[in-house]
């Protein structure tokens, strides 16, 4: 009796399809974008050097990287700080922008952590094509 009020099956992991949630997948789902954009953003450079001086330096790309990674750096740290209770405070009292939410700041923090995951990128091929 206590067996026919159990589920027979379990659809959230025994199933043939099971596809993971979005919450089960591995950390490499998560540096896809950073990387991607890293390397976008290589090619651009590369293909901007190509254009103006006509050949691609290495000094002039690595130096270009760093800057790019550095800067990338500093903007994934105000976006991830810009959603903490006390910057929302203030930016409701000066600008009249939404009061602060979890939600909000953990949104925040994701994008704040890929664009320091991108920029950290761009300054290990910067290390990379210096060294080359």
């Amino acid at each position: 009796m206590i067996e026919s009020l159990k589920p027979k099956y379990r659809a959230d992991s025994e199933s043939e399809n099971h596809k993971p949630r979005r919450h089960e997948r591995p950390a490499l789902g998560f540096l896809e974008k950073p990387l991607l954009a890293a390397i976008i953003a290589t090619l651009i450079d590369c293909a901007a050097l190509l254009l103006t001086l006509r050949r691609v330096s290495g000094d002039s790309l690595s130096l270009i990287l760093f800057f790019e990674g550095g800067l990338g750096l500093i903007v994934g740290v105000g976006i991830s700080l810009s959603s903490t209770p006390s910057a929302s405070k203030i930016g409701e009292t000066l600008f009249g922008t939404a009061p602060w939410s979890r939600d909000a700041e953990k949104r925040a923090e994701r994008v704040g952590w890929k664009w320091m995951l991108a920029s950290t990128f761009l300054i290990l091929v910067g290390f990379l094509v210096s060294t080359l």
